[in-house]
């Protein structure tokens, strides 16, 4: 490598610098030593052909800070022998840590560092086995990874189950829609761009996508994905880790990989059963899941690679030395080739891997768990599966569900929906749409519903503006290109009643709702779907204008047609009796709120996920209700149960364990109400990833606690973390920005008398509220006689 060739490279970089890794693994050099001469350079460029993005670090400190906030990567590390012990003590057992290279200048100093720490591969003096070692490794860690869906044929719900089912047919969703998406020249190109986006700097890397993008044909997919290069290392990430930009951009190579697998899977038709072998390494925690679930789906969350040899198999499992927190396993399957909806395939031929005799299998394939034991004689964990067709009912029925979704609108507006509405990933719905508008020419017949799935996204984050301004923008488009009674007009005309609704311009909003009511009547004169949504969002501007009989009659209505055209026990048959409790609530009839609630939450039970938010919210509302009554002990006793199924679940350290404390301290004696929120703190402060939005809450009532206690210090500095979370998720001028300001300013007008300060929030609460609302609004209204009064105060 010439000089030329070698460019300065960034250190100590802390994790919001760095760039985003694509691929599983990520290499760290931790050396004081490193710096920019040529051969430091050298080895530094090196390491970055091996992985884009590779960091290099000379302070460990800094080094061991990046690592922790790292964790759902595999990280090898290579650490000098003068910081190895150093580094070590402290993130030796971290999960992140998958093995550790020691280089130093003189092996004997360092070589009990190899029994003292499982993850330590070898003390290296010289570079080039040090590179070699690193690859080696690499091409196993790759091979390692595999995530998994589990699936219950036997729960009730097809809407959404347990999290890990709902992963289950979301994964053969995903397959499904992808299959319906245009194979065209853009698709390939996307995922051109995409690659050398990441492997832009890796010359052996970008020959191979110059190849790939000159020279490939769709019958060579498994020959390119057999190759381990940026397309192996790509996709399966993609897919375990449900990466929508990078699974859009592959949609191109996933088709015809699986359409190749489709073909070559013909060939074993008349085969007789195979038993075919994995070598695995699986996490503490991973194996727990699969141990309790003998007898239940299991579905890869990606192409199964596996071996017709033993041999072969137990090589992979024993590549790593025994470590603590991972259980050595061997798969033993039973693969049926006769079963036509299983794909799997001899790829050995293709494969430029020789002499593995590998069988791969195709996206999503089936597996039931038959049994897990020790096998003595081998020394590890035998997991024996068998392919099936055993889910496949409940698989079509949710197939057959979603089709008739997808009726009204493409794949790729279909795929992105799915996203926010159905599995709640509002973020990654937020990238697929914006690049949806980067990628389709303006005059794309999909382009109006891209707006329109925007707004969606913001509507669901609160940004009442942002989401206007999309609404508005395909409202427009629609106009121009379809009947004035077309059904997405009136869709367009209920969005934006929904956002007037938000900004408490009730009028404005029912007259937009009874327009589109209109039109969804000359389309659907009986029963239908997308009415309903529009008539029990009526009943809803009925109850925020405190008009109750109103509103009861909308909602009842609304309320019967759901339960005439949706599965019994669908979450929108439970958000309306949600809000029937709510209206029954208002008008004081608290016997019907209680058995609205308590039913909404029973059919919420049953669908939504365990983890869902939803499950603590409707918890609270009964809860509230009960206090209401005066029936303190039957909502504590209620919320205990909660706790008792929560942990059993879920674990020790969820939100929504947090979130149940939370309600239990709400209605608790003034004395205990800290103590379950502290509780809930600790444990907030322990989720991964953190939920923010329950963590405001703790915080909040934390604030308002130390307040009450006079201690205007400690509540403070709650407040002002709530704030600056609140700045950290929300664009600039959201209303719940603006609420915190005014509270902010009300502590050190009322309670600090500090007025300068007081008139600094207030003064910035005003200009977001004057961005959301009209002059007339409450809000705007009262924080100006705030203003008003606070300079009247300094004027004395």
């Amino acid at each position: 490598m010439s000089a030329s060739s070698i460019i300065p490279i960034n250190r100590d970089l802390q994790a919001v610098d760095t760039l985003k890794n694509k691929e599983d693994i990520r290499l760290i050099w931790l050396d004081a030593k490193i710096d920019d001469s040529q051969d430091s350079l050298r080895t530094q460029t090196l390491l970055l052909e091996f992985n884009p993005a590779a960091q290099f670090y000379t302070d460990p400190n800094r080094c061991i800070i990046f690592i922790k906030s790292t964790p759902n990567e595999q990280i090898l590390l290579i650490v000098s022998g003068a910081l190895a012990r150093e580094v070590l003590s402290q993130i030796h057992d971290a999960q992140q840590i998958t093995a550790v290279f020691v280089f130093c200048g003189n092996r004997k100093y360092h070589i009990e560092l190899i029994s003292k720490y499982s993850k330590v591969v070898d003390v290296f003096t010289k570079q080039d086995m040090l590179l070699q070692s690193i690859r080696d490794t690499m091409q196993v860690v790759e091979k390692q990874l595999l995530a998994f869906s589990l699936f219950d044929q036997k729960q009730k719900s097809t809407k959404d189950l347990s999290k890990d089912s709902a992963s289950f047919l979301w994964h053969q969703l995903l397959l499904h829609v992808l299959k319906k998406m245009p194979q065209d020249e853009q698709a390939k190109t996307d995922l051109v761009t995409i690659c050398l986006d990441f492997y832009g700097t890796n010359k052996q890397q970008s020959k191979k996508i110059d190849k790939f993008r000159k020279h490939y044909r769709c019958e060579q997919a498994i020959e390119w994905y057999t190759d381990e290069c940026f397309l192996y290392k790509l996709l399966n990430r993609a897919i375990r880790t449900e990466d929508i930009e990078l699974l859009y951009s592959f949609r191109f190579f996933i088709i015809d990989l699986c359409t190749a697998l489709e073909r070559e899977s013909k060939k074993l038709k008349s085969s007789d059963i195979l038993t075919l072998y994995r070598g695995q390494q699986i996490p503490n925690d991973e194996f727990e899941k699969l141990r309790k679930s003998v007898g239940i789906l299991i579905s890869t969350n990606g192409f199964l690679s596996t071996s017709r040899n033993i041999n072969v198999a137990l090589t992979f499992a024993r590549q790593f030395r025994k470590s603590c927190d991972m259980k050595t396993c061997i798969f033993e399957i039973q693969a049926d080739p006769t079963l036509t909806s299983v794909i799997f395939a001899d790829i050995d031929e293709y494969s430029k891997m020789k002499g593995e005799e590998e069988v791969l299998f195709g996206l999503n394939t089936t597996f039931r768990i038959d049994s897990i034991n020790m096998d003595k004689m081998l020394n590890m964990w035998k997991i024996k599966l068998s392919t099936t067709t055993e889910g496949n009912t409940r698989i079509e029925e949710y197939m057959k569900l979603q089709e008739e979704q997808m009726k009204d609108c493409s794949p790729i507006i279909y795929f992105g929906c799915l996203l926010w509405d159905e599995l709640g990933k509002v973020e990654q719905a937020e990238k697929y749409f914006k690049k949806l508008l980067t990628t389709l020419s303006p005059n794309h017949p999909d382009i109006s519903g891209v707006y329109n799935n925007i707004g969606n996204v913001y509507r669901r984050k609160g940004e009442t503006n942002l989401a206007l301004q999309n609404y508005e923008e395909s409202y427009r488009i629609r106009q121009k290109i379809l009947p004035k009674n077309h059904p997405k007009i009136a869709a367009s005309l209920h969005n934006i009643g929904l956002i007037y609704k938000a900004k408490g311009e009730y009028d404005r909003a029912l007259d937009l709702y009874q327009q589109a009511l209109a039109i969804y009547d000359k389309n659907y004169p009986g029963d239908h779907i997308h009415k309903v949504y529009t008539i029990e969002a009526i009943g809803w501007i009925y109850q925020s204008k405190e008009d109750l009989d109103t509103a009861l009659i909308w909602l009842n209505r609304a309320f019967d047609i759901y339960t005439r055209v949706l599965p019994t026990n669908h979450p929108n048959i439970a958000w309306c009796s949600g809000n029937l409790g709510y209206v029954y609530e208002k008008k004081g009839d608290l016997d019907r709120a209680i058995d609205f609630y308590r039913r909404r939450l029973e059919m919420e039970e049953d669908t939504l996920p365990s983890e869902h938010s939803n499950l603590s919210t409707h918890l609270k509302d009964l809860v509230k209700i009960y206090k209401k009554k005066n029936g303190t002990q039957i909502a504590l006793a209620l919320c205990e149960k909660q706790l008792v199924s929560q942990r059993a679940i879920l674990g020790d350290t969820h939100h929504r364990i947090a979130s149940t404390l939370m309600i239990m301290g709400s209605i608790s004696e003034p004395t205990e109400i800290r103590l379950y929120y502290e509780q809930a703190l600790s444990i907030l402060e322990k989720c991964h990833p953190p939920n923010e939005l329950v963590t405001l809450d703790c915080l909040g009532m934390l604030g308002a606690i130390s307040l009450d206690e006079g201690n205007f210090q400690e509540g403070l500095a709650h407040w002002q973390h709530i704030l600056d979370i609140r700045r950290r998720i929300h664009s600039p001028d959201h209303p719940e920005i603006a609420s915190r300001l005014e509270s902010l300013g009300d502590l050190y007008f009322e309670d600090m008398h500090d007025h300068s300060e007081a008139l600094r929030y207030y003064t910035e609460c005003l200009a977001i509220y004057r961005s959301n609302y009209l002059p007339q609004h409450k809000s705007v209204v009262e924080m100006e006689e705030k203003i008003e009064k606070v300079r009247q105060m300094m004027k004395t």
